[in-house]
């Protein structure tokens, strides 16, 4: 009896030419699962993935009895269908010629190959072939997330072979017949360039020059309003030549398909965006995973996107194996080779998100800043169109989860995605795995002799091949090994073996099935004196990803010297590894191999005295670090001696890079303190970290750090310290624009204080509450708190809070136009400022800067925010340095600079988002649409403006939304729409607070509708 599967439209089985019915709605999908994987294995987790999104307990027993039932209704089919128990799940083992999907796919792969030799119309003749396959949409009646994203797949498979069919159709003259089927498609599929490349053509070819050009700016129109974007570079190129009439007759259309896009990988081609890491120069093995991988990508169809995910155990060497994989095969995809580490299992860092990833990779393929939408399905929207119709390479490496990579993946074919992970990822649709073994025996000598060197490992040919059996043919400890044996001449390969062989009493450590990894490891530790010992075990302790001298001393209570001669020498016995001078790190197999011997060594008293050391280096180092960041510290030094020798910094910019390269080992050690009830450790450590959280506008784990703390010192039983952790969570929360919340925090800390009857402290809390007030633009409310603050220090002429409280009077008085108040304010609070306070300083300076610019002193300003800039480049204060290029953005715009003014526009707002400075991010998207304006490129002027609204109404900033507004008054203006422009100024006008000065601009061009000549300080010019 002959079977036939239908999946390119409604799913049906076909047996002997009649349709068959099989059983419910679950064994259709289970049918349709094994037919898109034929023959080839199917795990059981992949099945139930796509047959439930929430699978009973008794889910395993469930599949194994729809596979029956599957094979009772196919039983009249058994010579030519026959499902296949494995070890791990199910195979379907059919005749490909049974299934329309295959079919389909080898006529378009056949279809290429005649299109690459010349022959096209044999091509044609495939692709009608194969186009006649679809009786609808793929896989109708199936539903599911899981089916639907196969379905979109394969529908996406369609489209391309509909685009190769059209490409060849008009090579062979046939363009005017594909007038009226193009024309369809592309009203279906707008935002689809690719379509439209070949619909112009077929226009312009058929003596339709006007209606092709009409195409392209309909385009144009729906690419713009969709997704803010201009046309990709192969449409603007086409729109040119029919522009000049220079379009060749038989000219192949710039996307997949044809045969300018399938030349083969060593052409010589140029990649113009390259971003892989550089490959192993001694990479050695993997000769089978190489060639599986390469028959992957060789298989690749037009239609098919080509996914290899690598998995395998720590240490096993699967970056290494996927960045030589994508050198190999570079040359094919010179269109982009890209390259995201997810940082899912890097010790002591949080994996990035989707969305991070994203933003990376639309800037590495161009994406200005300004135009990186928000949200991860915007960018992932405008990540697969940026990659549609190319040849290119995505290398993810360090995955979490099938869920982290999902919005990563481009949407057509043409791309090569790689991606690594511990975990395998099953749950990732379309991809074909690979699980990463050890080393075979020969691979492994091979290595072992690249490492010790060929000439001494041929001496002792058999003795390398036990070493490297002994090692369990992992590359790690092979690795770790050979470099032993390297570095001891005296030493024989046989020595070696000896060594290894002589451990058979140790504790196992790390398996993989039967071949041992700790003896590799212990042989090194065998040979260290036992301080060294110590310290290996002890350095397990420490909780973030790297460590330096003085943590080291700490933990093992000793010596600066003695701390360094002992990573000197695990360094060269390479139980640890060291990629910047004076830091040092484990690999994870020897972290896990110090933590066994640790447990097996130190008592709990011994590992809880490392760990209080740990905790107050840490403190005292904190303290010291961020002294040069502001002036006082809040925090008290522990009062039991560190032992380790914490060197002061000699400028704030050397402060600012230690605590860069130390902050995930101070946010580690925080939370570790709190987790074994080290509580006043932890909050006190926090504390001591405000100046560099202020300085970094508190981005990062600022937020559930001072959650910690304020529990910690709940728990501790400290008001004060209680007081201080409540009041820093409130600069979070105001920095985030969660002001109701900021208000809670510091009611918090309010009463604590107040119960406490700290004067100064209750006056440092108003000056935070009146900083509150001026966020939600309640100028009243934020004197009256400054006020308040003010009276508690009154008899106190010489307090450092009059400094700040005037400073903050200036900043009122600016946002109420009173300038020259504003003026005599700041430079009495500098008059005021310690000398050695760089930051309040710089601030204080930017907004003088920002006041001479408001009364258009510009050339004045100009100096000014020039100033803060080199000021901030110089200690590494980098909100300093976004906010002076916000500043010299708007100024170089006031002058004319444009071109300046939108250098310094873009760092700022790359900075900004970098940092979380969402009112920077904000207010310069303001003024780079003005700077658009100004230049007359008002389309761009119009995108820029979109974000700046989304994002200033995003985080409620109501005055930035206001200035968006208009700014798209002042579009509305130069495109003479009198009426739309009057709408959008009383719009602005309507949302700035009323007392505010930037609202007085709207009103003077309300107040001066018919005279179009008049203008204000946002759209005035030179």
């Amino acid at each position: 009896m002959s079977v036939t599967f239908r999946l390119l439209g409604p799913f049906e089985t076909i047996l002997s030419g009649e349709p068959v019915k099989v059983g419910g709605a679950r064994q259709r999908k289970l049918l349709a699962v094994l037919l898109l994987n034929a023959n080839r294995i199917v795990s059981v987790d992949q099945l139930v993935a796509a047959l439930w999104e929430n699978p009973p307990g008794s889910v395993r027993q469930q599949v194994h009895n729809s596979i029956g039932s599957l094979r009772r209704v196919l039983a009249g089919a058994s010579s030519e269908v026959q499902i296949i128990r494995t070890d791990t799940g199910y195979r379907l083992d059919v005749a490909e010629d049974v299934i329309d999907l295959h079919r389909f796919d080898r006529n378009v792969r056949a279809a290429r190959d005649a299109e690459q030799r010349g022959d096209l119309y044999t091509s044609l003749g495939l692709l009608d072939e194969a186009l006649s396959l679809w009786r609808g949409k793929a896989l109708s009646g199936l539903d599911g997330v899981w089916f639907e994203t196969a379905a979109a797949s394969l529908n996406e498979n369609r489209l391309a072979a509909v685009e190769q069919l059209a490409s060849c159709r008009i090579r062979c003259g046939e363009a005017a017949s594909l007038i009226g089927d193009l024309t369809k498609l592309v009203r279906q599929h707008p935002l689809r360039e690719s379509l439209r490349d070949r619909l112009m053509r077929a226009l312009y070819l058929s003596g339709r020059q006007a209606d092709a050009l009409a195409v392209y700016e309909e385009g144009r129109r729906v690419l713009a309003d969709e997704l803010a974007l201009d046309p990709g570079s192969g449409l603007r190129e086409l729109h040119l030549a029919i522009l000049n009439g220079s379009l060749p007759v038989t000219t192949t259309p710039h996307h997949e398909g044809t045969a300018e896009m399938l030349s083969a990988p060593g052409s010589g081609t140029s990649p113009t965006k390259f971003y892989l890491p550089h490959d192993n120069h001694d990479f050695s093995g993997r000769t089978a995973e190489i060639a599986h991988l390469l028959e992957e990508a060789a298989r690749e169809n037009p239609s098919t996107l080509v996914i290899s995910a690598i998995d395998g155990m720590g240490g096993v060497g699967k970056t290494t194996l996927a960045v030589h994989f994508a050198h190999e095969v570079a040359d094919g995809y010179p269109d982009g080779q890209y390259f995201v580490d997810l940082h899912g299992f890097t010790t002591g860092m949080e994996p990035i998100t989707a969305d991070q990833a994203l933003e990376q990779l639309l800037r590495d393929s161009g994406v200005p800043p300004e135009l990186v939408p928000t949200g991860t399905e915007a960018r992932s929207h405008l990540w697969r169109s940026r990659t549609a119709g190319t040849r290119s390479l995505l290398l993810v490496d360090n995955a979490v989860d099938a869920a982290q990579v999902r919005p990563l993946l481009p949407g057509s074919a043409g791309v090569l995605v790689i991606i690594t992970s511990r975990r395998r990822l099953s749950a990732l649709d379309g991809a074909v795995p690979m699980s990463l073994d050890v080393l075979s025996p020969h691979e492994a000598a091979d290595m072992f002799a690249r490492v010790v060197g060929e000439r001494r490992a041929e001496k002792e040919p058999e003795a390398v091949a036990e070493a490297v059996r002994l090692c369990g043919h992992l590359p790690l400890a092979i690795r770790i090994a050979a470099a032993r044996l390297r570095d001891r001449d005296s030493w024989t390969v046989a020595d070696l073996v000896d060594r290894i062989r002589d451990h058979a009493h140790r504790a196992r450590f790390l398996q993989v099935e039967d071949r041992n990894v700790m003896a590799v490891l212990k042989l090194s530790h065998r040979y260290l004196d036992p301080l060294h010992r110590k310290v290996f075990r002890l350095l397990s302790l420490h909780p973030g990803a790297e460590y330096d001298v003085g943590s080291t001393a700490a933990l093992a209570e000793i010596s600066t010297d003695q701390a360094e001669s002992c990573l000197d020498g695990l360094f060269d016995f390479n139980l640890v590894k060291q990629f910047t001078p004076g830091r040092f790190h484990f690999h994870d197999l020897v972290r896990d191999c110090a933590v066994q011997m640790r447990s097996e060594v130190d008592t709990e008293d011994e590992q809880q005295a490392a760990l209080r050391r740990l905790f107050d280096h840490y403190l005292k180092a904190a303290g010291i670090w961020c002294q040069a960041l502001a002036h006082g510290n809040p925090v008290k030094e522990p009062d039991e001696d560190s032992p380790s020798s914490v060197r002061t910094p000699a400028s704030p910019a050397e402060a600012t890079a230690v605590l860069n390269a130390e902050f995930p080992n101070l946010v580690a050690t925080a939370r570790l303190a709190a987790e074994v009830g080290r509580h006043a450790q932890a909050w006190k450590l926090v504390c001591a970290l405000e100046p560099y959280l202020r300085a970094t506008n508190y981005a990062g784990p600022s937020y559930d750090l001072y959650s910690l703390a304020a529990r910690s010192a709940n728990i501790d039983g400290d008001a004060h310290g209680e007081s201080l952790c409540w009041s820093g969570l409130a600069s979070v929360c105001r920095e985030r624009g969660l002001t109701s919340e900021a208000i809670r925090h510091l009611d918090r800390a309010l009463e604590l204080t107040r119960r406490l009857g700290e004067l100064h402290r209750e006056s440092a809390l108003l000056i935070h509450l009146g900083l509150l007030r001026l966020d939600m633009d309640d100028y009243a409310g934020a004197e009256r708190d400054f006020g308040l603050a003010q009276a508690h220090i009154a008899e106190e002429p010489d307090h450092p809070y009059h400094e700040t409280i005037i400073n903050n009077q200036a900043v009122v008085a600016r946002e109420l136009g009173r300038f020259t108040e504003s003026l005599e304010h700041f430079t009495l609070s500098l008059e005021l400022m310690p000398p050695d306070d760089a930051i309040s300083r710089l601030v204080t300076r930017w907004n003088v800067a920002t006041v001479l610019h408001a009364q258009r002193e510009h050339h004045g300003a100009l100096r000014e925010f020039g100033e803060v800039l080199s000021g901030s480049q110089a200690i590494g204060y980098q909100t300093g340095i976004a906010l002076a290029q916000l500043g010299l953005c708007a100024t170089q715009r006031s002058l004319g600079d444009y071109a300046a003014s939108v250098q310094h526009g873009r760092d700022a707002l790359v900075l900004a988002r970098r940092l979380n400075l969402h009112r920077v991010e904000c207010e310069v998207l303001d003024a780079l649409g003005e700077t658009a304006v100004a230049a007359k490129d008002l389309d761009h002027a119009e995108k820029v403006y979109a974000q700046a609204r989304e994002r200033s109404n995003h985080y409620s900033f109501a005055r930035y939304e206001a200035r968006a507004l208009e700014g798209f008054a002042h579009i509305a203006h130069r495109r003479h729409d009198p009426t739309l422009a009057e709408r959008y100024w009383r719009e602005a006008v309507a949302m700035y607070p009323s007392v505010m000065h930037d609202a007085t601009h709207a009103r003077h061009h309300l107040a001066s509708l018919d005279d179009e000549s008049a203008t204000c300080f946002r759209c005035e010019t030179p």
